[in-house]
C-alpha cells in the first residue's frame, strides 16, 4: 500500500476538488463586479428552464428603484441595473423607457421627479450619467456627466437642485433649470468620528464581498486574483498530472514530443501553480473559502454574528475611512440649508454642516451603527434604509430617530407619498404604510422581463441553490478542501520552491 505522503494528498485532493473549486471561483468573480457589469442584468436565460426558486428572486428583486410622481399619481417609474420603465397608469402597464441616442439600456440607480406638475420633470441616474425626462419615462435625453456612473440622486437643499453620487465617491449638486454642476470633494470623517468597533457580521460580509482588507479598489483587485486563481491553479494542476501520461501515450503510438519543450511545459505549469498565483492569493483564498462557510450558514449564526464584534485595532485598514471612495452609498440634502448634507456608508451616516468639509456621526438608538444603504426626504423628515441595523426615521429639527418596523431589510427606494403614507422598496417587493404604524405588502405589476439576469443563475451556481436547497453543505467541503490544499501547497513549496 503506498504511502500517504504530503505529495499525494495534495494531488488526489486537488484532482477531486478541482471542477467545483473553478466553478466557485469564475462564479465569485463575475458577482464581484455585479454593480458595474450590465449584462449580468440585461441579459439572461429563459425561465422556463430554471428551478422556481431562482425564478421566483427574479419577479421583483431585479427592481431598486421605484418612484411616483408626486403631483400626478398615475406616473410611475421603477427599473433597475437591467432598465427603467415608465408607467402612466399606476404601474398597470408598462413601457420601456427610449433612451434617445442608445441603443442599449444603461444601468438605473435612482430616479427622482422635481418641479411641479404638469411640468415635473423625472431626472434619472444611471451609469452613462444623468438623463432628462419629461413624458413619465417614454422617453430620455441625455443631460449631464455624460458617461459618469452616477450611483445616488436626491433632492436638494432648494426646489430646484438635486444632489447626487458619482462612483460611490464624489458628491456634486445639479441645477435642474440651468444645468450647471458643482462638484464637492468631501474630506474623509475624522478618525474620532468613527464608530469604536463593527459587527462580524458586516466584517465577513466585506471580506468576501471584496471590500473587506484595503481601500477601493485594492481589495477588489486582491479578491479577482483570488478568483482568477481559483480557475487558474486546478486548471495547471491538471495539466501537470494529466500531461505527462498523455505524452507517455503518444510515445507508445509513435508520436514523440521533444524533451525540452516537455521539459519547459512542466517547469512553467509548477511556476504558474505555485510560486506565482499560489504565493499571491493564499491569503484572500482563506478567508474567501472560511467567510463562504459563514454566510452558507447565515441563518444560524446571524445573531452570534451581529453580537460579536471587531474593535478598532484589529480592523483591516479598510475600516479607518482615509478615503471616501467607493464608500458614500447614498446622500441627502436639507431644505434651505445649502451647507447641510448626510452620506450613507456601511460605517453608518454622517452629516455635515459646511459642505464635507467636517462631519459628525449620527448616534443611532443604543449608540449603534449600521450600513446606511438609502435615505429618503419627505417634507417632515428623513426615511434611513438600513443593512445591518433596522430602518429608522427622524423628524426635522429633532435629533431622536424612531426605528420603522415592517418596512423590510435593505430599502433600495423609498416615496414618501403625503403626509403619513410610504411607499417602501426592497428585493421582496413594495410595501405601503405609515411611520410609526404598520407596513403591508402591496403587489404591483413589475414589468415581464421575459428572462431571468445571469446574475441570479450566476449567484445561484455560486451558492449551489441552482442545483440543490442543501448544496451549502457541498459547498463547505469544498471551502474545506481549499484551506487543506493552500496548506499543503505551501508545505510542498516550501520544499521546493522553484524549478
Amino acid at each position: 500500500m503506498k504511502k500517504w505522503t504530503l505529495h499525494r494528498i495534495h494531488k488526489w485532493l486537488g484532482l477531486f476538488a478541482a471542477l467545483w473549486l473553478t466553478v466557485l471561483g469564475i462564479t465569485g468573480l463575475l458577482l464581484d463586479h455585479r454593480d458595474t457589469w450590465a449584462w449580468l442584468w440585461q441579459s439572461g436565460l429563459n425561465p422556463t428552464v430554471l428551478p422556481e426558486n431562482i425564478r421566483e428572486r427574479a419577479r421583483s428583486a431585479p427592481f431598486k428603484i421605484y418612484q411616483v410622481n408626486p403631483q400626478l399619481d398615475d406616473c410611475h417609474i421603477t427599473g433597475g441595473q437591467h432598465g427603467t420603465w415608465g408607467s402612466r397608469d399606476g404601474g398597470k402597464i408598462w413601457n420601456r423607457t427610449d433612451f434617445i441616442g442608445r441603443t442599449e439600456q444603461p444601468q438605473l440607480y435612482a430616479a427622482q421627479f422635481i418641479g411641479k406638475e404638469p411640468d415635473a420633470v423625472l431626472w434619472l441616474a444611471t451609469d452613462s450619467g444623468m438623463w432628462r425626462s419629461d413624458d413619465c419615462g417614454l422617453t430620455a435625453a441625455r443631460s449631464v456627466l455624460n458617461g459618469q456612473r452616477v450611483t445616488d440622486l436626491a433632492l436638494g437643499s432648494e426646489a430646484s437642485e438635486l444632489i447626487g453620487v458619482v462612483n460611490r465617491s464624489q458628491l456634486f449638486r445639479f441645477d435642474a433649470i440651468d444645468g450647471h454642476v458643482v462638484f464637492i470633494d468631501p474630506v474623509a470623517p475624522d478618525q474620532k468620528q468613527l464608530p469604536d468597533s463593527i459587527t462580524l457580521s458586516r466584517f465577513v460580509r466585506d471580506l468576501h464581498y471584496g471590500r473587506g482588507v484595503f481601500t477601493a479598489p485594492f481589495s477588489l483587485w486582491w479578491s479577482d486574483a483570488a478568483g482568477v486563481a481559483m480557475f487558474l491553479i486546478p486548471l495547471s494542476g491538471v495539466l501537470f498530472f494529466f500531461l505527462p501520461k498523455y505524452w507517455r501515450k503518444k510515445k507508445r503510438q509513435g508520436i514523440t514530443v521533444g524533451r525540452q519543450h516537455k521539459k519547459q511545459t512542466i517547469r512553467w505549469l509548477f511556476r504558474l501553480h505555485a510560486p506565482l498565483l499560489g504565493l499571491v492569493t493564499f491569503i484572500p483564498i482563506i478567508y474567501l473559502s472560511i467567510t463562504g462557510i459563514f454566510l452558507d450558514h447565515n441563518d444560524a449564526l446571524i445573531g452570534w454574528m451581529k453580537q460579536t464584534t471587531i474593535s478598532r485595532p484589529w480592523q483591516p485598514p479598510v475600516y479607518t475611512l482615509r478615503s471616501l471612495d467607493q464608500e458614500i452609498y447614498s446622500v441627502t440634502a436639507y431644505p434651505d440649508q445649502a451647507q447641510h448634507l448626510s452620506i450613507g456608508t456601511r460605517l453608518g451616516m454622517f452629516t455635515s454642516k459646511d459642505n464635507g468639509e467636517t462631519w459628525i456621526r449620527e448616534r443611532f438608538p443604543e449608540g449603534r451603527s449600521w450600513f446606511v444603504w438609502s435615505l429618503t426626504r419627505s417634507d417632515a423628515g428623513l426615511f434611513l434604509g438600513g443593512m445591518g441595523g433596522p430602518n429608522l426615521y427622524r423628524e426635522d429639527h429633532t435629533s431622536a430617530w424612531r426605528v420603522v418596523s415592517g418596512a423590510g431589510h435593505m430599502p433600495s427606494d423609498a416615496v414618501w407619498l403625503d403626509d403619513q403614507t410610504w411607499l417602501i422598496l426592497n428585493r421582496d417587493g413594495l410595501r405601503k404604510g405609515t411611520i410609526g404604524g404598520s407596513f403591508e405588502r402591496v403587489s404591483p405589476h413589475f414589468p415581464d422581463l421575459k428572462y431571468v439576469p445571469w446574475y441570479y443563475i450566476v449567484d445561484g451556481l455560486h451558492s449551489g441553490v441552482l442545483i440543490h436547497k442543501q448544496w451549502k453543505w457541498v459547498n463547505d467541503l469544498f471551502a474545506i478542501l481549499a484551506i487543506i490544499l493552500v496548506v499543503t501547497g505551501l508545505m510542498r513549496w516550501w520544499r521546493k520552491k522553484w524549478i
